[in-house]
């Protein structure tokens, strides 16, 4: 959209819901976001908003899958920004375990539902209390949060 030739814009996600939650994961098990319907945005309605706003181009890869199953091995190599809506614990701690280490250092990481969804949350604290991240988080509304990589 500015001219920028030299990135990818990688949208990964399952294109069909939320996946059933991990019984290990109590948070998860109270919230029933893997049954909602409108949650399910197909890879075509996707690519269509894309193309609607003239951001569809050859830099855009679409990676469909559940995370687990898609985000260990993507080939992504660096990020600048880690934008996660995993809703649940594991897709988020599984986005990142899996893509923190590839965010550059002065790199953002943006999380949708810190404040709106627990197993979100817990994850979030938890990566970041396991591997001692200490950045400053500032909330962005009612339920997102970001937070600027230092190291």
């Amino acid at each position: 959209a500015r001219g920028v030739r030299d990135r990818k814009v990688w949208v990964a996600d399952s294109f069909r819901g939320l996946p059933k939650p991990d019984p290990s994961h109590a948070d998860d098990l109270a919230d029933k976001l893997w049954q909602e319907r409108y949650l399910r945005v197909s890879l075509r309605d996707v690519r269509d908003n894309f193309a609607r706003y003239g951001l569809l181009d050859e830099q855009v890869e679409f990676l469909p899958g559940w995370f687990r199953d898609t985000l260990p091995n993507a080939p992504i190599g660096r990020l600048a920004v880690l934008r996660l809506d995993g809703d649940l614990y594991e897709s988020t701690m599984t986005a990142l375990n899996s893509l923190y280490p590839k965010l550059s250092v002065g790199g953002y990481v943006i999380v949708d539902d810190y404040y709106a969804v627990r197993g979100c949350r817990r994850a979030v604290d938890d990566f970041r209390e396991r591997h001692g991240i200490s950045d400053e988080m500032s909330q962005v509304d009612w339920s997102c949060v970001y937070w600027r990589r230092s190291g």
